[in-house]
């Protein structure tokens, strides 16, 4: 539950700091890009840490620059552009997901529900 939670948290940040970067009439493809590349590297990141002993750190830089050239190519901005984007939007979401955290009692489970 507490990596769903993240991920939501995560998309929560990082959409509308992506969208803050183009004016409005490209914000609408810079929000989906910045969906399909969180949909692509979540779930290769956490692959990556739960089946791997690879240094968590390098993982994440490597991710992150992946990020900057997803926004690169689809979005088409240069480098330097990408390269804030992905850097704002990840040191966001990496601080906030640390500095908030879920406790797994804090959602109702099936059988208090029914009742």
């Amino acid at each position: 539950m507490e990596l769903t939670f993240n991920l939501l948290l995560t998309l929560l940040i990082e959409i509308p700091m992506v969208g803050f970067f183009f004016k409005k009439r490209k914000r609408r493809s810079a929000y989906l890009a910045c969906l399909f590349v969180n949909f692509v590297s979540w779930p290769l990141f956490h692959i990556i840490r739960l089946n791997t002993s690879w240094d968590i750190t390098l993982v994440t830089i490597v991710l992150v620059a992946l990020e900057g050239l997803g926004y690169w190519f689809i979005l088409n901005v240069n480098w330097k552009k990408a390269s804030l984007i992905t850097l704002a939007a990840n040191a966001a979401s990496f601080i906030i997901t640390k500095l908030v955290h879920v406790e797994p009692d804090m959602f109702q489970k099936k059988i208090d529900i029914v009742r």
